[in-house]
């Protein structure tokens, strides 16, 4: 048992200095796989169960998506919606994975998010605290720094009344 203590001590004591990096070293931070980084917008309409209202909702979208690799994506998310009519309101904050299925220039795409969320309910108490959700969709032009995205997204808050809304997101990602 010593002796494994004290291995770990001597591995640890020649580990990297600052000023004293090996130029191998310096080859693997130079060779990682540099993510794709885009800012998207989305917009679209929305409906919600739960709610107290039947009637069409406004959705606004706004993320941040990271992919490392080819097949993969991770996303950090704000979604809001708004009532046509009458009372009722949506917000919600994610962070979200997404699987592309092809790696071509026009790709389906599948993914979930976990976060928190409130909603404005008309006639009963505001309902707020973990979400959950999943997203199906395509993307267009994924080969280009300029995308598109059209999705359909649910988000249900995890809350004694269970608020839930359906999202149809037409996007752009730059």
């Amino acid at each position: 048992m010593l002796h494994l203590v004290f291995s770990l001590f001597l591995s640890f004591s020649h580990a990297q200095e600052v000023g004293n990096i090996s130029y191998e070293e310096q080859k693997q931070v130079i060779t990682r796989v540099e993510s794709l980084s885009l800012t998207s917008i989305s917009f679209g309409p929305a409906f919600a169960n739960d709610m107290n209202n039947d009637d069409l909702f406004y959705s606004l979208h706004f993320g941040y998506h990271w992919e490392p690799s080819t097949h993969a994506e991770i996303r950090l998310n704000v979604d809001g919606a708004l009532a046509s009519k009458n009372e009722g309101n949506w917000l919600s904050g994610s962070l979200g994975g997404a699987w592309f299925l092809l790696t071509s220039d026009i790709s389906p795409v599948i993914g979930a998010e976990f976060g928190y969320g409130y909603a404005h309910i008309d006639r009963v108490p505001d309902a707020s605290g973990f979400m959950v959700g999943g997203f199906v969709g395509v993307r267009l032009f994924r080969t280009s720094n300029a995308q598109m995205s059209i999705e359909y997204a649910v988000q249900r808050i995890l809350d004694s009344v269970d608020p839930t809304m359906h999202h149809i997101r037409f996007g752009i990602l730059f």
